[in-house]
């Protein structure tokens, strides 16, 4: 247990400084709080190793407070209340619902369907589309609830310029681009979607829905955001199943017309696979790509996607947005962006800006 411990504050430290840092102060300090605190260290060690992941223990603090439990933490995660007292607040909350929170950490696992990703998403859907051909089939391979699959469903608004989407639809996605990045004047046409994750989450299921938006940081302004595409995605439910995102990916792919193109898409989903896995997933996807327009659209952490070189000057916490294609049977990566982890920043490293895209402007 004392190396499990000692493991885990290093965890927590790493998160707090890389993950969270000036973009969630809140759990930034929170973590550096843990990361010092045996106990709570112990209660994180005793659980199974999906859930000792910082994340599911700030989750599971989060999602005891949406369900209704009293406690002055809520006050500092709305933002009526200092938010100095956080840590304290956090170990007290902790230490007094232990069983509440031992039997969450025991049951769940990191299930972040971040919408906000959508927004670099959907610049390197419309180079993808540009590339194999449109209209599209959209997978997601490691969908969690899906939100992802209703990216052409959503209003993004790039810098100070609006960007493609309905103007009606319920989810406004902002996301801050420096660089000239091909913004494009409207959502690619998909003419299927379907998304394929080990245990996909069930958004009509309130408690589903709830753990969905409980894995969301409280001070980085994303909750109404998360609820407003949960509830959309209850209106118009994607089509999901449960299977694995490399064994029963070539099924997956068999769901979609021969002649129709298709672009898988991965958002922090491959970092949980193994390298082997990972390597099989490409294999997969290189081998289908000889009998149709196929392309590989990745939003991961440098270096998980080894064909796509991430850009110079990573920042700590930053995704690469990454293009694949197969080219004469050969895998060719392009890293299109680096990207807020949460999509709410993308700094365009990728190539010319195609003809029929405009640029967005520089912020």
């Amino acid at each position: 247990m004392p190396e499990a411990v000692d493991r885990l504050s290093q965890a927590w430290r790493e998160f707090g400084d890389n993950e969270c840092g000036t973009y969630s102060p809140l759990y930034a300090a929170i973590c550096r709080s843990v990361a010092d605190d045996p106990e709570l260290l112990a209660l994180g060690a005793a659980a199974p190793p999906a859930g000792q992941q910082p994340n599911v223990l700030l989750a599971a603090v989060h999602y005891l407070l949406l369900g209704g439990l009293t406690h002055p933490l809520a006050e500092v995660y709305a933002g009526r209340a200092d938010p100095g007292r956080a840590p304290a607040l956090f170990r007290d909350l902790c230490l007094a619902q232990r069983q509440s929170v031992g039997q969450l950490l025991a049951t769940r696992h990191t299930q972040t369907n971040e919408p906000g990703r959508a927004a670099p998403l959907a610049v390197g859907l419309a180079l993808a589309a540009g590339l194999v051909g449109e209209p599209v089939g959209l997978l997601d391979a490691g969908c969690s609830a899906g939100l992802n699959l209703l990216i052409d469903q959503y209003r993004f608004a790039y810098g100070s310029e609006p960007g493609p989407g309905p103007a009606d639809s319920p989810v406004t996605i902002a996301c801050a681009v420096r660089g000239p990045a091909p913004i494009p004047a409207r959502p690619p046409k998909v003419a299927a979607r379907l998304g394929i994750d080990r245990s996909p989450v069930d958004v009509t299921r309130p408690e589903d829905a709830q753990w969905l938006l409980a894995c969301v940081w409280p001070d980085t302004g994303r909750l109404p955001r998360t609820a407003a595409a949960i509830e959309l995605a209850r209106r118009h439910p994607p089509a999901m199943i449960a299977g694995d995102m490399v064994a029963d990916l070539d099924a997956a792919l068999d769901t979609f017309e021969p002649s129709l193109p298709v672009v898988v898409t991965t958002t922090s989903a491959c970092g949980y696979l193994s390298l082997e896995q990972r390597h099989a997933f490409l294999a997969v996807l290189a081998r289908r790509a000889r009998h149709r327009p196929l392309a590989w659209l990745s939003l991961e952490q440098a270096g998980v996607v080894d064909v796509v070189a991430p850009p110079p000057a990573m920042q700590p916490g930053a995704t690469v947005l990454g293009l694949v294609t197969f080219e004469a049977g050969t895998a060719v990566g392009r890293a299109l962006a680096q990207c807020n982890a949460h999509g709410a920043s993308m700094d365009w490293a990728g190539p010319a800006i195609p003809t029929a895209s405009r640029p967005a402007p520089a912020s």
